[in-house]
C-alpha cells in the first residue's frame, strides 16, 4: 500500500509541475489551486480503487489532482486577469471566494462565502475543515457612470469594460450567474426590473464572448442587497454594481448562492438603517465601522412622528379581527439578535459599509423587500429546483402547519416550507383565520389570506417575515423567530395589524401542528 501512495504523490507532482504553478510561490499564494489538488486527488484515489484496483488508485489519483488543479488554477489566474484589468480600466473590483463542504451532494451544497481579509477562529477552522474551493464571485463597480439613468444599455465606455471583464471569462467551463445591484433611488419594484434588464444584457455580452446561453444565467436584486449607506453618493456608487458568480458544478450551486446572499442578515440590518436615515438624516451609519464576528443588539429609538413617516398609510378604523393586542410604540426589533449571526453567510463586501451591530426594523416598518429570481439566459425563465428531499428541509418545516390562538382568534400558517442550507422558504404559505374560533376544524377559515414571504439565516434560529398579500386584510405582517433545531414552537413572534387608524401588535407563537 505504501509503494502505491508514493506513486500517487509523484502523478500529482507531475501534475503539479505542468499546472504552471512555481514550487517557489507561497501556499496563500495558490491556495485555490492546492486546495483544488489536493480535494482532486482523494475524489480520484476513491474512484480509481472502486473501478480498479491499486492501479486504479494511481490512474485516479493523478486524474484527480489534474481536474482539482485546474478548477484551482483557472479561479487564481482569473483573479489575477480581473486584478489587472480594475486598474486599466478604473474598476472596483471586490472578490470573494466560496467553498463548499465535501460531505454534500454536488446539486445545492452547504457554501461558506468569505474574503480574503477575513480571519477565521480555531473553532470555525475545524468547522468547515472539509470545505474546498469551487468558486468565486467578482463584484464590479466604478465611480463612472455605467448605465444612463432608467436605461438597461450600457454607456459606449462601459460596454467596452463589460466586453474586457467577459473576454477574462470566455473560456470557462462552470456556469456564471451575472446579478444586477441598483441604489435606493427610485421605486423598489422598478429598481428590481431595471437590475435584472442590466444583468440579462451584460449575461448576453458574455454569450458573445462565446460562453454558451446554457451555462449563463442572470437576476435583478434591485435595491435589495446594500452594501454601503444609500445616504450619499459614495455609498450609491457602491450599491450600484454587478456580480459576476461562478461555480464548479451544476446550475443549483448558483441558486444555493443566492438564496445564502437573500437570506443574509446584514444586509436587513443594512435596509434599516437606510431606512431610518430618511427620516434622520443626522444618525446616518458610518462607513469606516469594522465588521464584528458577532452581533450586537441594536435598538432603533424614533419618535412617534418618524415612524408615522416610514409607515404605509393606515386606513382602517375598527380592526377586522382584533388581536387584543397595543398599539405599536417600537419601530426595532430585537428579533434579529436572537437568530443571531450564521457565518457560512459571510460579510464579505461589509468591511466598511456595515455598523459594528445588526439592527433591523420590525416587519410593519420595514416593509417588504423586492428581489428577482435566477433566470436563465437560454430560456428566459426562473430556475429553480423541485427535487427536495425531506432532509434537505429544516426540522418541522417541510411543508407543514404552524398554528396558534390569538385572542381566541386562531391562525395557521401552512405550508411552512425552509431549505436547511441556506435558510430560504421554497413556497409562501397561506394565512388562514377563524374568528373566534370554537374548536370545530370543519368550519372554512374567515380569510384566507396569500403572502410573500423573506427569511434571514442565524445560528441560533430563523427569522420568519410573512407579509399579506390582499389589499384590506386583518393582518399587516408577522415577525417570527423560528427554531432551527427539533422543538415544535416560535422561540418568539408579533403580529402587526391595523385599529383606530394605526398599527398594533400582539404576541404570536405558533407551534408546529
Amino acid at each position: 500500500m505504501k509503494s502505491n501512495f508514493k506513486s500517487i504523490s509523484l502523478a500529482v507532482a507531475g501534475v503539479l509541475s505542468l499546472s504552471s504553478c512555481a514550487i517557489t510561490q507561497s501556499v496563500e499564494d495558490n491556495k485555490e489551486t492546492v486546495i483544488g489538488c489536493a480535494i482532486g486527488t482523494g475524489l480520484g484515489v476513491l474512484i480509481g480503487n472502486y473501478l480498479g484496483g491499486k492501479k486504479g488508485m494511481v490512474y485516479g489519483g493523478a486524474a484527480g489532482a489534474a481536474i482539482g488543479c485546474t478548477v484551482g488554477y483557472d479561479f487564481q489566474k482569473k483573479r489575477e486577469a480581473l486584478e489587472q484589468l480594475a486598474k486599466t480600466e478604473n474598476l472596483d473590483i471586490q472578490f470573494t471566494s466560496i467553498s463548499a463542504s465535501k460531505a454534500s451532494d454536488d446539486q445545492q451544497s452547504s457554501l461558506l462565502i468569505s474574503s480574503p481579509e477575513q480571519t477565521m477562529s480555531k473553532d470555525d477552522q475545524q468547522k468547515y475543515a472539509d470545505y474546498q474551493v469551487v468558486g468565486m464571485a467578482a463584484t464590479v463597480s466604478s465611480n463612472e457612470v455605467m448605465f444612463a439613468s432608467g436605461s438597461a444599455e450600457a454607456t459606449a465606455a462601459a460596454k467596452k469594460k463589460f466586453q474586457k471583464l467577459a473576454a477574462v471569462y470566455k473560456d470557462s467551463k462552470q456556469n456564471i450567474l451575472i446579478t444586477g445591484h441598483t441604489d435606493a433611488s427610485g421605486g423598489e419594484a422598478l429598481n428590481q426590473e431595471l437590475s435584472e434588464a442590466r444583468a440579462r444584457y451584460v449575461a448576453t455580452i458574455f454569450n458573445q464572448a462565446g460562453i454558451p446561453t446554457e451555462r449563463l444565467f442572470f437576476q435583478g436584486a434591485g435595491e435589495s442587497q446594500p452594501v454601503a449607506a444609500n445616504s450619499d453618493d459614495v455609498g450609491k456608487a457602491k450599491n450600484r454594481r454587478v456580480e459576476i458568480v461562478e461555480i464548479d458544478g451544476k446550475p443549483d450551486q448558483l441558486l444555493a448562492y443566492s438564496y445564502k446572499q437573500k437570506t443574509n442578515l446584514s444586509y436587513l440590518s443594512r435596509r434599516s438603517q437606510d431606512k431610518v436615515a430618511t427620516v434622520q438624516p443626522t444618525k446616518a451609519v458610518a462607513q469606516t465601522t469594522p465588521i464584528p464576528s458577532t452581533a450586537e443588539s441594536a435598538s432603533i429609538d424614533m419618535t412617534q412622528s418618524e415612524i408615522v413617516k416610514l409607515l404605509d398609510p393606515v386606513k382602517q378604523q375598527k380592526a377586522l379581527v382584533d388581536f387584543g393586542g397595543k398599539k405599536m410604540a417600537d419601530a426595532s426589533t430585537n428579533f434579529a439578535q436572537l437568530v443571531g449571526v450564521k457565518k457560512e453567510s459571510g460579510f464579505a463586501l461589509f468591511s466598511k459599509a456595515y455598523a459594528s451591530e445588526i439592527s433591523s426594523l420590525n416587519c410593519a416598518v420595514e416593509g417588504p423587500r423586492v428581489t428577482g429570481d435566477v433566470k436563465s439566459l437560454s430560456t428566459g425563465e426562473s430556475y429553480n429546483r423541485n427535487d427536495y428531499n425531506t432532509a434537505d428541509y429544516l426540522p418541522g418545516m417541510n411543508g407543514t402547519v404552524w398554528v396558534s390562538k390569538v385572542n381566541g382568534h386562531y391562525i395557521g400558517l401552512t405550508p411552512v416550507a425552509v431549505i436547511k442550507d441556506s435558510g430560504t422558504a421554497i413556497s409562501a404559505p397561506k394565512v388562514n383565520i377563524w374568528k373566534n374560533y370554537k374548536g370545530s376544524s370543519k368550519d372554512a377559515p374567515n380569510y384566507q389570506l396569500t403572502s410573500h414571504v423573506e427569511t434571514y439565516y442565524g445560528d441560533k434560529g430563523l427569522l420568519y417575515r410573512v407579509f399579506t398579500s390582499e389589499k384590506d386584510s386583518p393582518v399587516r405582517c408577522m415577525d417570527l423567530v423560528m427554531p432551527i433545531d427539533r422543538s415544535a414552537a416560535a422561540i418568539a413572534g408579533k403580529l402587526y395589524y391595523e385599529k383606530n387608524k394605526a398599527v398594533y401588535e400582539a404576541d404570536f407563537e405558533p407551534k408546529l401542528l
